[in-house]
């Protein structure tokens, strides 16, 4: 009887990572385009503490393939106790568009990244404001594709794809699963399913941003991105993006605790997500505590089946890393995988586990 249930879990998993490369191969949308026309764009950057980051963040930004004369760019710090501000207000004295404030005022209440967000909105006035964080390096590329896009599609709200970049065990482990959890994310969108943004990649026309309200409206979250998308979505047809041009890259948690923190903080949104997206995810979280029972049960089809999931996975990612001019090694699927295995369970337990989440030195 357990093995039977051992069994169907891990065949359902496999079956549902077949789907993903079956879709992925015969239903992949590009979505790119050379934009139309070159409207005036904010770049919207929240930072709390960020003094290792965000000269690497404003650099990118201000290296932008665009019309400079065309983008302002938006820093918000959010009472940082570093050297934050200085370094923000070292951009501002050198480039124009260069635009640093001191958030005090609070008129979002509870999630300070909204409260930053929502007043770096209203100054500025562009058609349309992008979001990132201040630990992001985006692509030279990343404003002209993401409104090619919209504007082929009539979009209002378009969402690019973000991965972890560094060398070290962790950050490659965190690589891995960032390019998973994209991966499967564009496989829903392409079904017309408008699961969720990434407030580290996002651009939402202001016209859709000011009519539902701005982040001001959203109910509290710690996951204020998906909210606004919640809202927006209602109202407009909103897109994911899958390309090198709109691939966003992120520093590492440097540490196995922070990593349990940020997770706790995203599992709060993932119990959100439309049916098919959470469905994916359980699916996959159940997949691994049935292989090992099955292993013990029967090891050879626990071997077996194992194998058949890993590889199917592994080819899933290939395909996703060459869309993004990224490269995968084997053996880094093949550690990784097993790796999950442990973290994915603890993360469930920890994510229960009775505690506040935590960001930033601040607790919700």
């Amino acid at each position: 009887m357990i093995e039977t249930a051992a069994l169907v879990l891990v065949g359902i998993a496999l079956i549902s990572d077949i789907l993903l490369v079956l879709l992925w191969l015969v239903n992949f949308k590009s979505d790119m385009s050379d934009p139309e026309y070159f409207p005036e764009v904010d770049i919207l950057v929240a930072a709390r503490n960020e003094e290792e980051n965000i000269g690497r963040c404003l650099n990118s930004l201000i290296s932008l393939d665009y019309p400079v004369e065309k983008v302002n760019i938006w820093v918000g710090d959010d009472g940082s106790s570093d050297k934050t501000w200085k370094l923000i207000r070292q951009f501002q004295e050198k480039y124009p568009n260069v635009h640093g404030y001191k958030i005090n005022e609070h008129i979002v209440k509870g999630n300070g990244k909204a409260n930053v967000l929502a007043q770096l909105a209203h100054y500025g006035k562009a058609e349309w404001m992008f979001v990132t964080d201040a630990d992001i390096a985006v692509p030279k590329q990343w404003v002209k594709a993401m409104l090619g896009a919209a504007q082929a599609h009539d979009l209002a709200l378009v969402t690019g794809t973000s991965l972890v970049e560094g060398v070290s065990f962790l950050a490659r482990f965190q690589l891995v699963e960032w390019l998973y959890a994209t991966s499967m994310l564009k496989v829903v969108s392409d079904l017309g399913v408008q699961a969720t943004t990434m407030g580290n990649n996002m651009a939402i026309k202001r016209e859709a941003y000011e009519e539902v309200g701005g982040y001001e409206s959203i109910p509290f979250s710690v996951t204020e991105d998906l909210e606004l998308f919640k809202q927006v979505k209602k109202r407009y047809v909103t897109r994911n993006l899958f390309a090198s041009e709109v691939l966003n890259k992120s520093v590492p948690q440097t540490s196995v605790k922070s990593l349990y923190v940020q997770r706790k903080r995203w599992m709060k949104g993932a119990f959100q997500l439309p049916f098919s997206m959470l469905a994916i995810l359980i699916v996959q979280a159940m997949y691994f505590p049935a292989v090992i029972t099955l292993f013990f049960l029967s090891p050879v089809l626990g071997i077996v089946f194992w194998f058949l999931k890993w590889f199917t996975k592994y080819s899933f990612l290939t395909l996703a890393a060459q869309k993004l001019k990224e490269k995968l090694s084997i053996f880094d699927s093949f550690v990784m995988d097993l790796a999950s295995v442990i973290f994915s369970i603890t993360s469930l337990v920890y994510y229960f586990w009775p505690g506040k989440i935590s960001w930033k030195g601040r607790k919700y």
